[in-house]
């Protein structure tokens, strides 16, 4: 399949499914009715991963206009308990360790949301939707979003 057939497939498969733009606050808060989702300090190995996120989200923004406010970033780390709730994504994850668990990061300036668990980190980001103009014009990022979809299907993953 070309490009171009490809991104007809995802349109035609997927648009449907697409969700309206949503702060990441609310896709916190919606997740907190499903799993038990808590504010959380990392230890020094879990910072690892905020560090090694944080160039990703200036990289990515360094174009857009909030770029003067990238040194005031607020990232919040959130932690996901592992009980009967969030067993399949624990399990996606192998994780066995009582040691290892699953963080969320967002920043809200940025409306950005990140998981070290792939499975809920695509969960979270369908769930925050895609804001319409990227959708009427079909901008990469729309196809992006509609790729999400893609990946549970590539994955075999069953949705939550």
């Amino acid at each position: 399949m070309d490009h171009d057939e490809y991104k007809a497939y995802l349109k035609q498969q997927y648009s449907h499914e697409i969700r309206p733009l949503q702060s990441v606050n609310d896709v916190i808060s919606a997740f907190q009715k499903k799993l038990d989702i808590a504010e959380t300090e990392l230890s020094e190995s879990e910072a690892i991963f905020l560090k090694m996120t944080i160039p990703n989200y200036i990289n990515a923004h360094k174009n857009n206009p909030i770029k003067s406010n990238l040194d005031n970033l607020n990232f919040i780390s959130y932690g996901v308990v592992r009980n009967e709730k969030s067993d399949h994504y624990y399990n996606h994850m192998r994780i066995s360790s009582g040691n290892e668990r699953i963080l969320v990061i967002i920043e809200s300036q940025l409306n950005a949301i990140t998981s070290n668990c792939e499975k809920l980190k695509v969960d979270m980001l369908i769930e925050r939707g895609i804001d319409t103009s990227h959708v009427n014009q079909e901008t990469p990022e729309f196809f992006a979003y509609l790729m999400l979809f893609d990946s549970y299907k590539e994955n075999h993953w069953l949705r939550m």
